[in-house]
């Protein structure tokens, strides 16, 4: 394995001024028709003199409240005759507030959507969102200009939803303790490293003192998200291509859910939930991890890490399977049906999704646009951590979300009925994740919303 660069306090504040609060703040039976119908691009766009109001609903964030103070009056100076007006809510009761103010006919121009928990197809099933396909086409809009990952990611039933704002490659990257490697002698991990690998930097760089572990060498995450990634490095898949099966408990699944469970009870690695001390991004800035599995918005804490430990990325160790890992991961901007200005509506949607705002977005700090030209850009290149990050986006790998749009409760489920192994309470024997599967299965054969 490769030395990789080294990321230092200095070199971090020139990426970003993000602060780990805004981290917090920050971060998938269908309609017999196109839910409210699509709006009609040819609509000649209103006369400069008539001031049009679009009205857009954006999910709280600190990363992205700053791109829209810095891109709104940017935007009403290019485009004299629209006036925007942002209505923003947090992020736990955003979906709440779009079906109000749907139902009550108040929805606005423009609204943040998500592949995550099925967010976007939620708002598509609900008849909140108009495709942008006949837009696209009117407008000659360059789609290669996204990843087609992200874009494939937020077409339903050959209707695409939005333009990707924000994406990433999920749960692929692995944040390591420089300092703490240093210290036991290890060479940092690169793309060519492997699961095994993975295991002895751990081992070396867990710590204990008078009978108590003072430094675990590797929390990885255990949510649905990670299992996708972690499936995938195993060569299999979590569901079937169709979202319809869990897979779960086949042979190459269980001996991934081994490999994660010996992380905990056999090597003694990972903190089990008793041995959590605050959250998980509360313990790698505290330096008690040697390495730290997350996204691409793991990295606003180098803000509050500042001179304690020096730090840098890897992608996901290479498993069984030939690959570390990954999915494509993405927020969009869409227009609603209920606007009476879908031109001046989707001329914003473009402008949040364009090449500046999601460089933009990474200068601030955290997640960036899903565009290869904002992955690749050289202002955000001369950042090590950035590097890696295009490496891992470029390759990532297709989402895969459940047929039946209930991705959020199954995802919930499986984090609750998988607990009482990382706790120690089960072992991973075929009959609890027999009975596990059955349970996420029951979910995924329910109706679409």
């Amino acid at each position: 394995m490769a030395a990789q660069q080294k990321l230092t306090r200095r070199g971090f504040l020139r990426a970003t001024s993000f602060s780990i609060a805004g981290l917090a703040l920050a971060a998938c039976a269908a309609p017999a028709a196109v839910p409210g119908g699509q709006p009609e691009a040819s609509d000649a766009a209103a006369p400069a003199s008539e001031k049009i109001t679009i009205r857009f609903h954006a999910r709280i964030g600190q990363q992205e409240d700053t791109l829209y103070d810095m891109q709104m009056p940017k935007f009403m100076e290019e485009y004299p005759h629209i006036e925007l007006v942002k209505e923003s809510f947090p992020g736990a009761e955003f979906s709440t507030k779009i079906s109000t103010m749907h139902a009550g006919g108040t929805l606005g121009d423009v609204i943040w959507s998500a592949l995550g928990q099925s967010k976007i197809q939620f708002n598509y099933a609900q008849g909140q969102l108009a495709p942008i396909n006949d837009l696209v086409a009117a407008q000659n809009v360059d789609l290669t200009e996204w990843y087609q990952g992200c874009l494939d990611a937020i077409t339903v039933e050959g209707n695409l939803l939005g333009l990707p704002f924000k994406a990433h490659p999920g749960l692929a990257i692995i944040y390591y303790n420089q300092t703490a490697l240093e210290e036991a002698g290890l060479t940092a991990p690169d793309a060519s490293w492997t699961i095994e690998n993975q295991i002895e930097i751990a081992k070396a760089t867990t710590k204990e003192e008078d009978g108590r572990i003072v430094q675990f060498g590797y929390l990885p995450s255990t949510s649905w998200k990670a299992f996708v990634t972690l499936y995938r490095a195993f060569g299999t898949e979590l569901i079937n291509e169709d979202g319809t099966v869990c897979q779960l408990n086949s042979e190459t699944g269980m001996q991934a859910i081994n490999h994660l469970y010996d992380l905990f009870h056999t090597h003694q690695v990972a903190p089990t939930p008793e041995q959590m001390v605050g959250a998980a991004n509360d313990m790698w800035i505290s330096g008690i991890l040697g390495m730290y599995q997350g996204g691409t918005s793991v990295s606003v804490t180098g803000g509050a890490i500042g001179d304690k430990f020096e730090w840098m990325v890897a992608p996901n160790a290479i498993g069984p399977g030939g690959v570390g890992g990954s999915d494509f991961e993405v927020d969009a901007y869409c227009v609603t049906t209920s606007t009476q200005h879908p031109n001046e509506a989707f001329e914003w949607v473009k402008y949040l999704c364009n090449r500046d705002s999601g460089i933009q977005l990474g200068l601030i700090g955290g997640t960036v646009g899903g565009r290869p030209d904002v992955y690749g850009a050289p202002e955000l290149l001369e950042f090590p951590f950035r590097v890696v990050f295009k490496e891992v986006m470029d390759n990532a790998m297709d989402s895969r979300i459940l047929d039946n749009w209930r991705q959020e409760e199954a995802e919930n489920a499986f984090a609750q009925l998988m607990q009482p192994l990382w706790a120690g309470e089960e072992e991973p024997t075929q009959a609890f994740i027999d009975s596990v599967t059955e349970q996420i299965q029951d979910i995924m054969d329910k109706p679409k919303p």
